[in-house]
């Protein structure tokens, strides 16, 4: 998947990079930028709200303003506040996702993120080599790393008689994660 979070400056960004990356957090502090601009998003809103709302500005605290912003929130759509208070709202929203983001980015790119072919939980399909007239139906239960770094996946039979314990190259041989998949592998094997 193509990386949407990047630590660029933004003279160096395109507007596709921008739109990804305007909202951010620094310092614990949710910030907005642009070509022109780069601001506290509490003084943002706050000029906002001077400059059109003709709020006179006059919060006591960063805590005082962001009451303020919820009670501006309650009037929704309907007065400028409003508007102004859900911009503000999506400003850190969107900056908080941002950085959740770009840490998933971050883990992925050093090799930290492993993706999953299934989880516990899911329904998997066996074919036994000792009886291979239908595949047999697994629940996964279990998810291991091994120590040579391997997921071994444990999984039981509705009715908890019969236990497999497998890897993920055993996906798409003797494990499937449909029963097409398996049945399709069980007939290709019978006809050879």
């Amino acid at each position: 998947m193509e990386r949407l979070t990047t630590n660029k400056n933004v003279s160096e960004m395109g507007m596709y990079e921008l739109a990804h990356n305007c909202c951010y957090i620094k310092d614990s502090v949710a910030r907005y930028r642009d070509f022109e601009l780069d601001i506290d998003a509490r003084e943002l809103t706050r000029k906002l709200l001077i400059e059109h709302a003709e709020d006179d500005d006059a919060f006591t605290s960063d805590e005082d303003f962001d009451e303020w912003m919820i009670d501006y929130l309650q009037d929704g759509m309907d007065s400028l506040e409003g508007l102004i208070a859900l911009f503000y709202r999506n400003l850190w929203a969107m900056a908080d996702l941002r950085e959740r983001l770009k840490a998933y980015e971050d883990a992925e790119e050093q090799g930290l993120l492993l993706r999953l072919p299934c989880k516990v939980g899911d329904t998997v399909w066996y074919i036994d080599d000792d009886d291979d007239d239908y595949p047999l139906k697994f629940i996964i239960t279990k998810i291991d790393v091994e120590e040579n770094g391997y997921l071994r996946y444990h999984a039981r039979e509705k009715d908890n008689c019969g236990k497999i314990g497998f890897i993920k190259d055993d996906i798409g041989k003797t494990v499937f994660l449909t029963k097409e998949e398996a049945e399709q592998a069980l007939a290709e094997m019978k006809e050879v």
